[in-house]
């Protein structure tokens, strides 16, 4: 009987071993609990020591990308692009597809970009999301999609809806790069996030994207009283560095803070 065929995530939790035991990889230690807010179970996250060291990295090692670690290299992506661990993942193995040449993450994206992110939605419960610049949660300037195995919290209320900030949402029966591509186009478009001009940097944005839909919104700020918000605090989940920091957040809101860093027509 044949054996059955590697997936990425196979190949990226055989990678991530590997990392760790090498001392490349640096997981984020982190105390979680869930948080109950209005018929929701959101996930939290505050961080132990070890994020010290992520936070000292990021702001001494220009870009990760090029080149990369290799130890953290998982497979190729198409021409254009490459699959890489996070180094600092709160959810392992935390999947980066990166471009090999550099493209400022502001750009567009392109239909290529599509394809080779499509590459790792090659298991169950998949979810991509795409920060477009700092504003909107990129701490790296150079084009990279992200992907983990996550429940979505928050999944009812983007499907139903009931998102009380700017976005457009669309159902998916397949995953089709060229089918994406133009949802995304067209979103762009419907919420005035397009660049004036060819090249250009778009308005701040995330993108979010499971096999069942996918979501776009435009951003107003990266962060409120030092608690930042990228892509993946859309799906429900957060995390923050202090105690007191999360305690702020469950009488601040954890829905209103999403809505405040986001956009109201």
């Amino acid at each position: 009987m044949p054996g059955r065929i590697e997936t990425l995530w196979d190949r990226a939790s055989r990678v991530a071993e590997c990392a760790l035991a090498g001392g490349s990889l640096m997981p984020i230690v982190t105390d979680a609990q869930v948080i109950e807010e209005q018929g929701i179970s959101y996930f939290a996250h505050v961080v132990t020591a070890n994020a010290t060291k992520k936070f000292r990295a990021t702001s001494t090692q220009g870009n990760p990308f090029l080149p990369y670690d290799q130890s953290l290299y998982v497979a190729e992506a198409g021409q254009g692009h490459v699959c890489l661990l996070n180094k600092f993942p709160v959810l392992s193995p935390h999947l980066l597809i990166c471009s090999k040449a550099f493209v400022p993450q502001q750009s567009c994206l392109t239909l290529a970009d599509f394809r080779a992110w499509l590459l790792g939605f090659d298991h169950p419960d998949v979810f991509g999301f795409y920060n477009s610049g700092p504003q909107a949660g990129a701490s790296q300037s150079h084009r990279h999609m992200q992907l983990v195995k996550s429940p979505i919290p928050l999944e009812p209320v983007i499907t139903q809806g009931r998102l009380p900030f700017d976005h457009a949402l669309v159902s998916l029966q397949a995953m089709d790069a060229e089918v994406l591509y133009d949802h995304y186009l067209a979103m762009m478009g419907q919420l005035s996030l397009l660049p004036m001009t060819a090249g250009g940097e778009c308005t701040p944005y995330n993108l979010l994207l499971t096999e069942r839909w996918m979501l776009l919104f435009p951003r107003s700020k990266n962060n409120i009283e030092g608690i930042f918000a990228n892509g993946i605090n859309y799906s429900g989940r957060f995390l923050v560095k202090q105690a007191e920091q999360l305690e702020w957040l469950k009488q601040y809101g954890l829905m209103n803070y999403l809505a405040s860093c986001s956009q109201h027509r």
